[in-house]
Order: structure tokens, then C-alpha cells, then sequence
């Protein structure tokens, strides 16, 4: 099986490659001309990589013309919610602009295969906690211009599905973590504060935000594997949730990973990391995916923050030349 996957080099992009790989597909990775190549670094003897920018048509119909894949897998996104305030044009000219790229090369090229759209919780915005757990079907009310470019995606792949026929599936992941997940995450964040501490970088104190908020987390490779089944047997056109169909309080995700450090942690609430205006409990239900694809969980959270601490103190001990900068607010 030949297969694309856009955003091959990021953080889920790298665990569904790996995947992929092990069920023996033909693999195409897509970068973006500057992006650092670490987290595919041992891969690439098994894969073609492209470096292209997803807003230049020329490129991404040269791509899939040459490439031709049964299977599109477009997870590549301007991510950074923060970020998207600064710069709404930037995010929805490669979330939205980048996407009709794809499917007008696609459309225009007409060779048989099928495309999972990756979109995102967030297009559900603030929900109340009235209308939790939230479903397929609730209520799409984006609060941050990333949001929005997600749902305007959305609704442009239902529309070249009912134009043109393309067969698109949508999927909307909730939050997910594990390995190789940049600290601006509030879960690798944590991570990577308790690998310093216990290689000695930190003094043992934990700088957190609102630790009472609750969040819907499951493991990156729970995920890129619920990908891999939605494109098989996704319905054409049906939008499906991924997520593990609970919440898990951030304090307890805190308490997890300082367990993990030899020594005693003591966790202070740092103001420049609470979020004004978030929501106190966000979770989401995955029957759906459950009942047509069978998937479900594999990794309980606890594994899945051992692995993280586990990844940032590798990082930490091959080398500063493997660290990034420490971000003022993770984000969810």
C-alpha cells in the first residue's frame, strides 16, 4: 500500500510512520522545508521524504502526482492555539489553504485513494459541563483561530466529497501525548521538568498552572493506530472522535510524573501558566469509533507519562544539542 502522510516529521506524524511501517506500507513522508528531522531520524533509510510548503500548489500537486498514494493521511497543521492569535492568516492560510491544496491536486489528478483529515476537539470550543460527554454531533463553536481553520477544513472535505466524490474521512483526536511531543505541551512539559530534576538541571520544585482543570488524554500510539483503522473502515464523509471517553485532572497527571523522580518534588503554581477563561473539564465519547472499528485504548496514562519522563531524560543525556527552549505556559 502506497501511503502519504503530511506532517510525516512532527510529533504524531513520526509514531503513525512508524506504524505504518511495520505493516509493510510504502511510505512517503512530507516536511516542511526548514523542519528538524530527529524524530524520524531513524527512518529514513525506509522512506521517501519530501520537504515542501503545503500553500505552494505547484508543489503538492507535483508530489502526489509523482507519488500517486492509496492513502493520504493529512495531519500536517499550524498547531500552536497560542500562536494562532498572533497570526490568524498564517494559520489558516496552511490548516485551510494547505488542505485545499491537497484536495484540488487530488481532484485535478483523479487517481484512486482514500484521505483521513485530521482535525481537532478544539473545534468544540468551551463546552459546558451540562453538555458533556461531547459527541460527533455536539455543538462546533471554535474559540481561537486555529480552532476555526480546523472546522473550515472540516466542512471544505465534506464539500469536495459531495462535488467531486473524493473519499474523506475526518477524524477529531482529543488531547494525546507521549514520546517526542514538544514541551509546549502541558503533559510533556511536566515531563521534561521532572527529567531535570532528576539529572540534576533543576532544583526539585515543579512549576504548574490550574492543576483543577480535567482533560481527555490517551496515548499517541492509541491514536496513530486509531487513524490507520478510520481510513480502512471510516465511513466515507462520517466525522469520528478518538479519545480514551474520560477526564483525568491535571493535578493528577502532576502527581504521576513527580512520583516518578527519586527525590521529593514540590510543585508550585506559577500565574503566567493559568489560562484565563478555559474550561473546567473537557471529555469526549468514543463509542462510534469503538463500535465500527473496534478500537480501543491500549495504554493506561500512567505508562504513557513513565514513557515521556522516560524520552526527556534520553534527551537530556545525549545532549543540550537535543533540547528546546522552555516555553512561559504549556498548553493543552
Amino acid at each position: 500500500m502506497r501511503a502519504l502522510i503530511t506532517g510525516g516529521a512532527g510529533f504524531a506524524g513520526s509514531h503513525l510512520a512508524e506504524y505504518l511501517l511495520r505493516l509493510n506500507c510504502d511510505l512517503t513522508l512530507i516536511a516542511r522545508p526548514e523542519e528538524r528531522l530527529d524524530k524520524i531520524e531513524r527512518l529514513l533509510p525506509q522512506v521517501r521524504l519530501e520537504r515542501l510548503d503545503l500553500r505552494d500548489f505547484a508543489q503538492v500537486r507535483q508530489i502526489l502526482e509523482e507519488v500517486r498514494p492509496e492513502r493520504i493521511y493529512h495531519l500536517a497543521a499550524f498547531s500552536s492555539v497560542v500562536d494562532s492569535f498572533q497570526d490568524p492568516r498564517g494559520c489558516y492560510e496552511v490548516n485551510f489553504g494547505g488542505t485545499l491544496n491537497l484536495l484540488e491536486s487530488w481532484r485535478q489528478l483523479g487517481f484512486d485513494s482514500r484521505l483521513l483529515l485530521v482535525s481537532s476537539s478544539d473545534v468544540y470550543g468551551r463546552a459546558k459541563e451540562a453538555d458533556l460527554p461531547l459527541r460527533e454531533e455536539s455543538s462546533l463553536c471554535p474559540a481561537s483561530p486555529y480552532a476555526g481553520s480546523k472546522v473550515a477544513a472540516e466542512f471544505m472535505a465534506v464539500q469536495f466529497g459531495l462535488s467531486y466524490g473524493l473519499p474523506v474521512v475526518r477524524v477529531r483526536p482529543f488531547h494525546h501525548t507521549g514520546p517526542r511531543q514538544s514541551p509546549a505541551f502541558v503533559c510533556s512539559n511536566f515531563a521534561r521538568q521532572v527529567a531535570e530534576i532528576v539529572c540534576g538541571l533543576r532544583p526539585p520544585v515543579m512549576s504548574v498552572g490550574n492543576s483543577k482543570v480535567g482533560r481527555d488524554f490517551s496515548d499517541v500510539r492509541d491514536i496513530v493506530r486509531g487513524y490507520a483503522l478510520l481510513i480502512e473502515q471510516g465511513r466515507v464523509g462520517e466525522v469520528y472522535q478518538l479519545c480514551s471517553g474520560h477526564a483525568v485532572v491535571i493535578g493528577q497527571v502532576v502527581d504521576s510524573l513527580a512520583a516518578i523522580s527519586r527525590v521529593p518534588i514540590e510543585v508550585r503554581v506559577d500565574v503566567n501558566r493559568v489560562r484565563a477563561g478555559e474550561a473546567a473539564v473537557l471529555w469526549g465519547d468514543s463509542t462510534k469509533v469503538r463500535l465500527e472499528t473496534a478500537w480501543s485504548p491500549e495504554y493506561e496514562l500512567r505508562t504513557t507519562l513513565r514513557d515521556l519522563e522516560a524520552y526527556w531524560e534520553e534527551q537530556i543525556r545525549e545532549g543540550p544539542g537535543r533540547q528546546t527552549g522552555h516555553p512561559v505556559a504549556a498548553a493543552f
